[in-house]
């Protein structure tokens, strides 16, 4: 598309604040207002949503480099429903996109490309502007101006600055593989205000040559993976494994930055000397999965390839299921697509945690993913697969049958559990061995 089509009609802009008060639900800072708006609905009957019916619109805007001005080719720019359903388009070499098929309503749009940060329009007070849709019509968006990505600066120098400590080396078993032991070491750290005591080492008992680092940030209480990480050390990798802790709650960015400050310690030296030139792979599965896109989005280069586990790919698709009560949420996270807020006006959160808005930025891919799983189904990996084949990512899939979104692990693992460690086992070997290109040796798998 050479330049920007003529729009039936121009787009009524309005700030936010200007709407806050004809809809509780449109005040997306407050996650608390956002909850009490969702279940209002739910009380009204008003949920799941019922489906548009009726003539639906189209939007036409240009996506720029926020310090140039000069327009961006490939950034994708996403409109979400109220209740999550993604319409996108992606920008040709003037930058320009459209959007076709979205009901009548007012939106936020939000864009992203390689090398940039989501970013929505604003006006000239850095307030967010409206786009107003009317049914069979065309409207015009603001420009959006992306700004470069830079990651906040880690503090320096590192290890005191975080107050590392490191607790004694004591050697732990799993039952499975049968036999496998690994040396355990545990360190913590203190950062923004919080001690982060959730970092963990696994070592191989005989250290062999060159082997893989495996950085694994883990969704849940880390000493609960243990057996994992026992098992991969015991395949002769050394494992650097974090999880989250309490006093960062669900906010995904504060917990990648938790695991910026894991890496760079362990790349650094600092958790033992031989780990800063080994090659590296990043694993992360359920929750962990948006923590560990947000950390490649920052750390791409330290990683030859990535492991996915029942992951979030399209959080805009994954709110819409919700909303359609076709998922199994649990009770302790029942509320957090809600606290989100409605996807239509406040569409950055959604788009943060979604990687197949913007997959050539992720490295040689390895999809894990279960049809047994109600929490984040299956549908969600094949998006991802989609998305990374048509980016030209290598990626490979072991989509299996298990008993659910939750892995057997320790002495409960399944037949398909020990597949698919012996799977991710030849992935890491594979994709850390001789690179025959800036892509490695990474390739299509069925």
């Amino acid at each position: 598309m050479q330049r920007s089509p003529s729009p039936g009609r121009a787009a009524r802009l309005l700030p936010v604040w200007l709407i806050l008060a004809l809809a509780l639900a449109g005040c997306a800072a407050n996650a608390r207002a956002n909850v009490l708006g969702y279940l209002l609905e739910q009380r009204r009957g008003l949920l799941p949503p019922r489906p548009h019916v009726g003539p639906r619109a189209g939007l036409v805007g240009q996506v720029v480099d926020g310090a140039t001005g000069q327009p961006l080719r490939g950034a994708t720019v996403v409109v979400g429903q109220r209740y999550g359903t993604p319409h996108w388009g992606v920008t040709d070499e003037n930058g320009w996109y459209t959007i076709q098929g979205i009901p009548p309503g007012l939106y936020i749009p939000a864009a992203v490309a390689p090398g940039y940060d989501e970013a929505i329009p604003r006006d000239g007070l850095g307030l967010p502007w409206l786009v107003e849709l009317e049914g069979g019509a065309w409207a015009r968006a603001p420009t959006i101006r992306l700004p470069r990505r830079r990651p906040p600066p880690l503090p320096t120098p590192l290890p005191q600055a975080v107050r590392l400590e490191a607790g004694q080396v004591s050697s732990v078993t799993a039952p499975f593989p049968e036999g496998a032991r690994a040396l355990r070491q545990r360190f913590r750290f203190r950062y923004r205000g919080s001690w982060v005591d959730t970092l963990r080492l696994y070592r191989p008992e005989t250290l062999r040559g060159d082997e893989p680092l495996l950085f694994a940030v883990y969704p849940g209480v880390i000493d609960g993976w243990e057996p994992v990480n026992v098992a991969f050390a015991d395949a002769g990798f050394v494992v650097v494994a974090i999880g989250p802790i309490g006093a960062r709650g669900v906010d995904v960015d504060a917990h990648a930055q938790d695991a910026r400050v894991a890496l760079a310690l362990a790349r650094g030296g600092f958790l033992g000397v031989d780990l800063a030139e080994r090659p590296a792979v990043a694993v992360g599965g359920s929750f962990s999965s948006a923590v560990l896109y947000r950390l490649l989005r920052d750390e791409r280069a330290q990683f030859r390839s990535w492991v996915t586990v029942g992951g979030i790919a399209d959080a805009f698709a994954g709110a819409a299921a919700f909303y359609r009560g076709e998922l199994e949420i649990p009770e302790n996270y029942r509320l957090v697509i809600p606290a989100l807020g409605p996807a239509n006006l406040n569409p950055l959160p959604y788009l943060r945690y979604s990687p197949v808005y913007n997959p050539q930025e992720l490295p040689s891919t390895l999809i894990i993913h279960t049809d047994a799983d109600r929490v984040l189904p299956i549908q969600q990996a094949w998006a991802l697969e989609a998305a990374l084949r048509a980016a030209g990512v290598p990626v490979r899939v072991f989509y299996y049958r298990d008993v659910s979104h939750y892995l057997q692990i320790g002495e409960n693992i399944t037949e398909a559990g020990k597949a698919m460690y012996h799977q991710v086992v030849a992935f890491i070997r594979e994709s850390t061995g001789p690179q025959t290109g800036p892509g490695g040796e990474g390739g299509d798998a069925p």
